[in-house]
């Protein structure tokens, strides 16, 4: 029986350090399984996010209206290229700049790259085992400097990412006055299955 310690909530929910496996609403479930599981919840809430994009026009996607990345089109670069970038990260490779800007101009470009980035990105955490999850990833910023990160936290980092950018892109198409659907993890889960 795996040993856990007290969380901040005083439940005994949380694995000793180094385990791979958690405790989810009672039941122990490997780390790994949920990992995926939020991936596929990106992909879809991700489709949801394409979809409601593309009930802008042009200019509505490329209007800057001063948020961190300047307009929608701006986010969903961020978006893919942050995905795209780690995804390089937790293979070993630390590239030293963004994929080509500018590249992706309208939504079926993002959603067709995403297509092909998510189909490597499964492959990637098809071939992981539990084990894997709590090595080590080092990898070097952009501007050069070194990190090193157990490769589950890069992960849900990385799908915490997208889910505060996807946040993002959702109001701006609502003040656009296009239409969006829910995004919500609980939406999804009937779906799942």
């Amino acid at each position: 029986m795996e040993e856990t310690r007290p969380t901040p909530s005083g439940d005994a929910s949380l694995p000793e350090t180094g385990s791979s496996r958690g405790t989810i609403s009672g039941a122990a479930m490997p780390v790994l399984r949920e990992i995926k599981r939020w991936y596929a919840y990106g992909r879809w809430a991700n489709g949801h996010m394409l979809a409601a994009c593309d009930t802008l026009d042009s200019e509505s996607l490329r209007r800057d209206v001063g948020i961190s990345f300047g307009s929608v089109l701006g986010t969903l670069e961020h978006m893919f290229g942050a995905d795209w970038i780690w995804l390089e990260r937790w293979q070993g490779r630390s590239p030293a700049s963004w994929p080509a800007r500018d590249t992706l101009v309208t939504v079926a470009d993002f959603r067709d790259a995403w297509a092909r980035l998510d189909a490597e990105r499964a492959r990637f955490l098809d071939a992981l085992d539990d084990s894997q999850v709590t090595q080590s990833i080092r990898y070097r910023n952009l501007k050069g400097d070194e990190f090193e990160y157990p490769l589950g936290q890069l992960l849900f980092h990385v799908s915490n990412h997208a889910t505060y950018h996807r946040g993002q892109v959702m109001q701006l198409v609502r003040q656009h006055g296009g239409t969006v659907k829910s995004t919500d993890y609980l939406y999804w889960l009937p779906e799942a299955g």
